[in-house]
């Protein structure tokens, strides 16, 4: 079997005045693409980037099957201009990356977004403001930091949360008692992962693949 051959660009686009970086990543003959992923990274001012190993393991696994993956850096993250904007900013930085992906590859028709921890908040406040999206992955979500539910309520969409039963940050009793209100959203619980998943990304990257392999 001929091994999947991946290209990757590294991108600056722009949001208003800013410009962010971020890296493209798809399968070579990028014709046959027609569902593209946009990844948000953890909290900026805690170490979070691109480049963080969740954000990589969802993007090895998804670059390699029909999706075009965009992973980029938040305002004031390594290359990127600006500076941390309590998620305001964080979240027009997700919108800009969904439509530089849009207008890249153009055959895309389905769009999808992920995001880990602080990114799976600004990907959730983003996916309410994006039109035609199909479903969004939130990684650990801190749902005890920030106001999910009142856009959970809102977003009429497929979502999937995959979360350790350890987690300290994202706390399996608080995440099942907010998660009642909520039964279709889709839960997946990862025996003996903490917050940080080290080890666990391909399990994290598999549910994530086949969630959204279900609504292609």
């Amino acid at each position: 079997m001929q091994p999947i051959e991946v290209k990757h660009e590294h991108i600056f686009f722009k949001n208003h005045e800013l410009t962010l970086e971020g890296v493209l990543s798809y399968r070579k003959n990028r014709d046959c693409l027609s569902s593209g992923v946009v990844i948000c990274h953890p909290h900026p001012l805690y170490g979070g980037d691109m480049n963080n190993n969740v954000v990589l393991g969802i993007k090895g696994v998804l670059e390699k099957e029909s999706f075009a993956v965009f992973r980029f850096n938040f305002r004031g993250v390594n290359f990127s201009e600006g500076k941390y904007d309590q998620g305001r900013g964080e979240v027009d930085d997700t919108i800009a990356a969904v439509n530089y992906l849009k207008s890249k590859i153009e055959n895309i028709s389905q769009l999808f977004l992920a995001g880990y921890s602080f990114g799976a908040w600004i990907a959730l406040v983003a996916a309410s403001k994006i039109k035609n999206l199909t479903a969004i992955a939130l990684i650990a979500p801190p749902l005890g930091l920030y106001d999910f539910n009142s856009f959970f309520e809102k977003i009429n969409l497929p979502i999937l949360i995959v979360a350790g039963d350890i987690d300290s940050i994202c706390n399996l009793k608080e995440m099942e008692t907010i998660l009642e209100a909520f039964p279709l959203i889709r839960k997946k619980f990862l025996s003996g992962a903490d917050h940080f998943f080290s080890g666990r990304e391909q399990e994290i990257s598999r549910e994530v693949k086949n969630f959204f392999e279900e609504h292609l």
